[in-house]
Parts: structure tokens; sequence; C-alpha cells
């Protein structure tokens, strides 16, 4: 009896130095997607758009990402620590940061107004990389085929959206709907009332858990839309490679992945694809890094 209550405490022993060994090996605020095949894209559902077709299984290495995305204080270290540019904005009011310092009170919202060059620059200092295509997507919707981080179903209440600001489902129809929502409409009042500068809504990361990725990641939808590797292709899923696809080879534009603040419910699915020139910095984009497990 003896022994058998020593071999067992002696297999629960191993089994948490085993669990903490692989908690260990976790950088820190980052998680770990483990290898394996998930359904990429979207089929033709009513909601997708054709850049998202077709849908196809796709195998991704093992890789470690953030849980969150980059912080204006994180951001702060980086610059401090480097001299490198703070963020900045063309127009004044959507200049969130001061003499090299973000607003008070928005230290835990996501970094925005950062083009693609500072995201990487930021995330080398970091000895890490931004995220592939393939790589985000799965991080957000896991192997089920959901439509959103936390499942299938929209709910205004679940992220940073123009939604949650409207306090009712938000699509617009057409640029002309975009611009009436946010010059006039609830938006710009929710912006007046709430926003940065009377302007941003970003909220501080992590405002919505509920809303969570299967693997735990946050604000995978919405707040700050996010800056991925690759370069944009409306048609290269149906060539892409089936195994760690790397994007094809563009030169005009870059992935943005998630939706942001600014964005109707639509654009929140982990399969919708976004773009921006590289040199932007906009007022709903930010990012998070990636990180090789060997």
């Amino acid at each position: 009896m003896m022994v058998r209550l020593f071999a067992c405490c002696a297999l629960l022993l191993a089994f948490t130095n085993c669990e903490s060994t692989a908690r260990a090996g976790v950088p820190q605020d980052m998680v770990a997607i483990p290898a394996g095949e998930f359904l990429m894209g979207s089929q033709e559902d009513g909601l997708s758009f054709d850049d998202e077709h077709p849908q196809r299984l796709v195998y991704v290495s093992s890789f470690f990402i953030d849980r969150n995305e980059v912080t204006n204080a994180q951001y702060r270290h980086f610059v401090d620590s480097t001299g490198y540019p703070p963020p900045s904005h063309l127009t004044p009011q959507f200049n969130l940061w001061n003499k090299a310092v973000p607003l008070p009170g928005s230290e835990h919202h996501p970094v925005v107004n950062v083009s693609w060059d500072d995201a990487v620059a930021y995330c080398r200092w970091q000895a890490k990389r931004l995220p592939t295509e393939a790589e985000w997507e799965k991080a957000a919707r896991g192997t089920d085929n959901r439509r959103y981080p936390w499942g299938m179903d929209w709910d205004v209440s679940l992220s940073n959206s123009a939604s949650y600001w409207a306090g009712r489902t938000i699509e617009f129809t057409d640029g002309a709907a975009w611009k009436a929502f946010w010059m006039t409409g609830d938006g710009a009042r929710a912006s007046q009332e709430h926003g940065l500068n009377g302007e941003v809504l970003t909220l501080p990361i992590g405002t919505f858990p509920q809303g969570a990725s299967p693997y735990g990641l946050l604000d995978m939808a919405g707040n700050a839309a996010e800056w991925v590797q690759d370069w944009y292709e409306p048609y290269s899923y149906l060539n892409a490679p089936l195994s760690d696809p790397q994007g094809p080879n563009g030169k005009l534009l870059k992935v943005v992945r998630g939706g942001s603040w600014l964005k109707p419910a639509r654009n929140l699915r982990v399969s919708d694809r976004d773009y921006s020139l590289p040199t932007d910095r906009a007022t709903g984009i930010g990012f998070r890094c990636a990180k090789d497990v060997f």
C-alpha cells in the first residue's frame, strides 16, 4: 500500500514538474499555439468577401504570440530605450502622444498611429517578429472554424467596435453610411464623449475577457486592427501554399487583421482581410508580436 502511494505521489510530482517546465518555456505574456491544421478563410456564406475564398485546410507550425496588443506603455519603453520616433499622425487631433509621451490615461490602450515598419522595429527589439496572416487567423479562431474569436454568433458586448459604441449591431452599406455614423451620428457622439482627444475610441487591452480566442488571446476582434507580416493580394488564397504560408510577393499593401473600434460587425470576423499601405499610421491600426518556438 505504501509503495503504491509513493508511486502515485511520484507520478503526480513528475506531472506537475512537466507542466511547470512547459509553462516556463513560454515567453512572458505570450501564448503557445500548437502545430496543426485549421480551416483558413471562409466559405461563400453571405458574410464573407471574395478575398477570403477559397476556404482551405492549412497547416501551421507551432509558434508563440502575444496575449495582448502592444500598449502605449510598452511602446514608450521602446521609444525611451532606443530613441525611435514616437507614434504620430498628420492630423493633430488624431495624434495621441505629446512630446514622446502617450496621453494620460491611455498607457494601457493599444498603441496606434504606427506604420508597418514601426511594428517590425518594435518586434525586432523584443527579439520577436510580426505573425504571418495564417498564424494570426489560427490564433484568433482555433480549429473549430468559428466565425468570431468567441464563437459563431455575433455579440455587440464582446469587442470594441462601432457596434459596441452604438449599443446595437452596425453594418455600413457604403462609405456614405460609414461617414454619417462617424461624422454626425452615434459614432461621432461617442468619440466626443469618450474618445482620446475627443476622437479615438480605443480601450484598455483586455476590456472584453469574454471575447477571448480559443487560446486565450484578447482583442483579436476590435480595439486596434493589427499589422501582420504578409503582403496583401486579393486572390492569393487561390494558389497559396497549404503549409506555413508566408503570403504572396506583393509590393504595395500589407495585410491588416482583426478589425478595429471603427469597424462594423462584418469586419470583426476572424477571416476578414483588410489592408493598408505599410507607411500608413492610422488611428485604428496597432499590432502584436509573434516568436518562433525554436
